[in-house]
């Protein structure tokens, strides 16, 4: 029995790498369902940034029945595995509440971020960190300044269902 209903899990997923899928298989060793909420969902083409909302919902999306999540037999995505976007605000009163409207109900809270965490913590959610494993090779920094300079080393640190929604180079 999973300790909770719902679980979200909240990142900008830029890309959505191997240290992702770490955290997104422990989302459901928790939970029956999860809802991923990509931050930053309005930002696209900058450096940090590079990846639109629609093609990080596809690298999320193209993930959980080939990568051997249990929660997740094909065909039933749909009912274990929401993506909702999650645009910045400049308030954190009013992104908390855009999340609430846009997410619905949930009981746990996912994240590795500090200020994600403390939001919900404040706001009396429970939490749960996952911990930044493999963090020296699986940060989207990292990875996207490897797709910069040409680098095809990156293509080992994002799941190989990812590759297919940003086999290219970053230029920059």
């Amino acid at each position: 029995m999973k300790k909770y209903k719902v679980a979200l899990f909240i990142g900008r997923f830029q890309p959505f790498h191997k240290g992702h899928l770490y955290s997104l298989k422990k989302c459901f060793e928790l939970a029956e369902r999860v809802i991923v909420g990509i931050g930053s969902s309005q930002e696209s083409s900058t450096e940090n940034n590079p990846w639109d909302f629609e093609t990080r919902k596809k690298m999320v999306e193209s993930l959980p029945a080939q990568a051997g999540l249990q929660a997740m037999p094909a065909g039933r995505q749909g009912e274990s595995l929401k993506v909702v976007a999650l645009p910045d605000y400049p308030d954190d009163r009013e992104w908390l509440k855009e999340v609430e409207e846009r997410v619905g109900n949930f009981e746990v809270v996912v994240s590795n971020n500090e200020w994600v965490l403390s939001i919900m913590q404040e706001a009396g959610c429970q939490t749960v960190e996952t911990g930044l494993f493999n963090r020296e090779e699986w940060e989207g920094v990292k990875i996207r300044e490897m797709m910069r300079v040409g680098d095809a080393g990156w293509k080992s640190r994002v799941p190989k269902e990812v590759l297919g929604q940003i086999g290219y180079t970053l230029h920059g």
